[in-house]
């Protein structure tokens, strides 16, 4: 061909080059069921808890204008997390509900000081495990210092012809969290 040279092609590594390298590892897909979370200062909105969310990570950037039309971003310097939420069948006597609703109050009660706790026992530690199809643990996201800032109203409705638990949600902050693998993934 003329004006063809070995000089213009673009040089794709041999290992891609394989169909099987091309091909993901696991075509499995992850299930919205798939997870077990844990709250250690609720062990009853933790065997209830019927949803859970790894919570939104943004990254914070930087506008630099130009004198020209199109304005140019650089990477900024800090990071941002979403609130984690979850929801919760409420049982029975309430106890559940209750525990959220106690450790709000002892975050910062206008009555009197009675059920204040000290600011070591205001947070806890949280964990969202995320599980395979096959319902093995695959991976740990560990929240440190969590605190409730929100707890949903119960509404009771005698109108309703079928009876149906009631569902809460709550909605926590925390410090930090991190993704970790519980052990080495296997189908």
């Amino acid at each position: 061909m003329p004006g063809y040279t070995a000089e213009d092609q673009i040089g794709i590594d041999s290992y891609y080059q394989s169909s099987m390298n091309k091909q993901p590892l696991d075509d499995n897909y992850l299930m919205n069921n798939s997870f077990r979370f844990n709250i250690q200062r609720s062990p009853t909105v933790s065997y209830f808890c019927q949803r859970a969310n790894i919570p939104a990570f943004s990254f914070n950037f930087i506008e630099q204008p130009t004198r020209f039309g199109a304005k140019v971003y650089k990477v900024g310097t800090s990071y941002e997390y979403s609130e984690l939420e979850i929801s919760f069948i409420v049982d029975e006597r309430m106890k559940n509900w209750l525990e959220i609703h106690d450790w709000m109050r002892s975050l910062s009660n206008a009555e009197d000081s009675s059920e204040f706790v000290p600011f070591e026992q205001q947070t806890s530690t949280a964990e969202l495990i995320v599980l395979t199809s096959s319902y093995r643990p695959y991976l740990a996201v560990s929240f440190d210092d969590v605190f409730p800032i929100s707890l949903s109203s119960i509404d009771f409705d005698s109108t309703i012809s079928e009876t149906e638990p009631i569902i809460a949600s709550t909605t926590f902050r925390y410090s930090t969290y991190s993704i970790k693998p519980i052990r080495e993934f296997t189908s």
